[in-house]
This record gives C-alpha cells, sequence and structure tokens, in this order.
C-alpha cells in the first residue's frame, strides 16, 4: 500500500475525514514512518547480508587497521567473520568489558589473525589488529528507508503494510489534545500493534547479541 492509502485508510478509522482535519498529513506521515521502523525491528522483518547490502554489511581493513563503524541502519548484528582472500574465519562478538576480564592485554596485542570483534554502540573494533589486508563481512537486520512520498510503499513486505496504521493510531490518540487525546484509544490501537509485530525488544538489542551476553527479550 502506498503512504497515500494508509494515510487515508487512518483517518477513516480515526473518523477524521472532513476538514479541517484534527491530524495533518505530515504528522500522520511521521507517525507511519516511525510504524514500520517498530514493525521492522519487532519482527525481525529486513535481513541485510554482504550480497544484499554490501555497504551495511562489508568493512574493507588494512594491515593493522582495528576501527569500524556501522550505520545506525543495521542495528542487530546475528553474524560476523573476517575474509582475507579465499579464507573465511568466524570473529567472536563481545564487549569491552569481556575483553578487559578475559583479556585484559587485548589492548596491545600484536597482529596477527583477528579473532575478536568488539562491540561498543556502532563501533566496532577488530582483535588483534589485522596482519594482512582484509574485511569484516557481518549480518545482521536492518531499518527500512523511510517513505518520502505519496506514491512510495512502505521498505517492509506488503502483507505487514496495513497493520502500520495502528501504530498511527496510537500516536495520535496519545498527543494531549482536546479533541483527539483518548488513551482507552491509543492503548488498544498499540495493543493490537504488538499483538501483531511483538513486543518491543531491549533497548539494547544489538549487545544482546554478543556471544557474552545472556540473548533476552524486555519491553523497553
Amino acid at each position: 500500500m502506498h503512504r497515500e492509502a494508509l494515510r487515508r485508510r487512518v483517518r477513516l478509522l480515526a473518523q477524521d475525514t472532513a476538514t479541517p482535519y484534527l491530524w495533518q498529513d505530515e504528522d500522520i506521515d511521521d507517525w507511519l514512518n516511525e510504524a514500520q521502523q517498530e514493525a521492522a525491528i519487532r519482527a525481525r522483518l529486513l535481513r541485510a547480508t554482504p550480497a544484499s547490502h554490501p555497504a551495511l554489511c562489508e568493512y574493507p581493513l588494512a594491515a593493522g587497521e582495528t576501527a569500524i563503524t556501522v550505520p545506525d541502519q543495521l542495528y542487530e548484528i546475528s553474524h560476523q567473520e573476517w575474509a582475507a582472500g579465499s579464507e573465511r574465519r568466524p570473529l567472536k562478538l563481545v564487549s569491552r568489558e569481556w575483553m578487559d576480564t578475559t583479556l585484559p592485554g587485548w589492548r596491545a596485542m600484536p597482529a596477527a589473525d583477528p579473532d575478536y570483534l568488539v562491540q561498543d554502540r556502532q563501533q566496532l573494533e577488530v582483535v588483534p589488529p589485522p596482519i594482512a589486508d582484509g574485511s569484516v563481512r557481518i549480518e545482521g537486520y536492518r531499518l527500512p528507508e523511510p517513505m518520502g512520498a505519496d506514491d512510495e510503499e512502505p521498505g517492509i513486505p506488503l502483507a505487514h503494510h496495513i497493520h502500520l496504521v495502528q501504530w498511527a493510531l496510537h500516536v495520535g490518540y496519545s498527543l494531549p489534545d482536546a479533541e483527539t487525546f483518548n488513551p482507552g484509544k491509543s492503548q488498544a490501537a498499540e495493543a493490537e500493534f504488538t499483538r501483531y509485530f511483538g513486543a518491543r525488544p531491549d533497548a539494547d538489542l544489538r549487545a544482546d547479541t554478543r556471544n557474552d551476553e545472556t540473548h533476552r527479550i524486555v519491553s523497553w
């Protein structure tokens, strides 16, 4: 469904079809973009790999280089490896705290074939420093691109589009406006969105995928 059709559905369900509208078009558009991001995170709808999204998933490093910055669009890492020529070497995704406790001298390790990928939010560090040129290849889950025009569709699969309107209704009814504020309807719409896409994972979702972390999902 195009953005215009989704916006029209939001207005229909909210009985906001007569001008002047209670909710502005640009506000509903923002809520729909927020909805598709929420949906992608909750249901892990969009996977990124080096083949499908090389800019997000493949990071060349020269010998001795260690630092990588991953865009916010890739919010969870599910697999990581070091590639040098035809060699593929799995990397262990860990935290700085784990390295400090387990390998306290890791910052001064000499160059060698990498074993670890140290994660600190969007920053990744290869340890030990690579002895030869290569690249870090990761797989994970990404956010959709925002819709910028009425003829654009959400970046998630078509079957899920219609359910995005529930998030827009949830946000719209939650705003402190004398005409539209309705906590009951806001909560009902949020509950329906959650029923379909699942609960919001922990805020530190990317860290939850590290090998040194206990995997968990809790409400944000």
